[in-house]
């Protein structure tokens, strides 16, 4: 399928999501998601190729999850990100002796619906996200992009960890995923990809993020925290996805 790079931002999905980790020994924080955009008028061509592809995995018997969205709001609106997560970076290297059989048969199946893809890599970064009570995506996420200054980085990844302690003390219920771009797009960037249950999730919560930092760190190092993030960013963007489990792939249990 031929890899002609999107001018979309590189999202993620991930995280949208409690994703179950994968089973090995030590699970992996690694991302890979694929971003494709439909030739117009060819949406529901795209999703029925993709259906046709995932069976192409479950006949391989895949062990792989993976996960599809569709971006609802936004420049990129009707775009379809497809992702894989959990993994080591060895992992990519045993999934090579399927690829080539792999991009066959998404290149007969989804390459004639598509105008333009491409593939980028995430790393989780635990130490800042704070995942949803239970087990698979959610049914909509919020993802918001960070585009950071290249000196602004360590200060920015403290900042971000720090809130998360703070925010599990001040038990405060919005849950989001922290990503790290590794490959694929413009950086220094992040993805921040809070799940959202439903349209009414997105309604703000009575206390705000900076009140529940004031309320474990005290005023000053709550504005110190805010700062440190808005401070090294040059800009951001958000955008909507919905989950679409009639688009997933997820293994069959054994």
């Amino acid at each position: 399928m031929r890899k002609l790079e999107m001018s979309m931002c590189a999202t993620l999905m991930a995280s949208v999501l409690s994703l179950p980790a994968l089973a090995q020994e030590k699970p992996g924080t690694i991302a890979r998601i694929g971003f494709f955009r439909p030739k117009p008028g060819a949406a529901a061509q795209f999703e029925q190729g993709r259906k046709k592809h995932f069976e192409f995995h479950r006949k391989a018997n895949d062990a792989w999850s993976w996960f599809t969205w569709e971006t609802i709001s936004g420049e990129h609106e009707g775009t379809y990100m497809t992702g894989t997560f959990g993994h080591q970076w060895k992992d990519f290297d045993a999934w090579e002796k399927l690829e080539q059989a792999d991009t066959a048969d998404a290149d007969v199946n989804m390459g004639p619906s598509i105008e333009s893809e491409f593939t980028a890599y995430y790393e989780l970064i635990p130490d800042a996200s704070r995942p949803p009570a239970g087990k698979g995506p959610s049914p909509m996420a919020q993802v918001t992009h960070f585009y950071v200054k290249p000196d602004g980085v360590e200060a920015f990844l403290g900042a971000i960890k720090e809130a998360k302690t703070a925010l599990d003390k001040a038990d405060w219920p919005v849950h989001s995923f922290w990503y790290r771009l590794v490959s694929g797009g413009k950086g220094p960037a992040f993805v921040l990809v809070t799940a959202r249950a439903s349209w009414a999730d997105m309604e703000p919560q009575a206390k705000t993020l900076s009140q529940a930092l004031a309320e474990v760190y005290g005023p000053q190092r709550s504005v110190a925290l805010v700062q440190a993030v808005v401070g090294n960013t040059t800009h951001t963007y958000s955008e909507l996805i919905r989950y679409r489990p009639d688009l997933s792939y997820i293994p069959t249990a054994k």
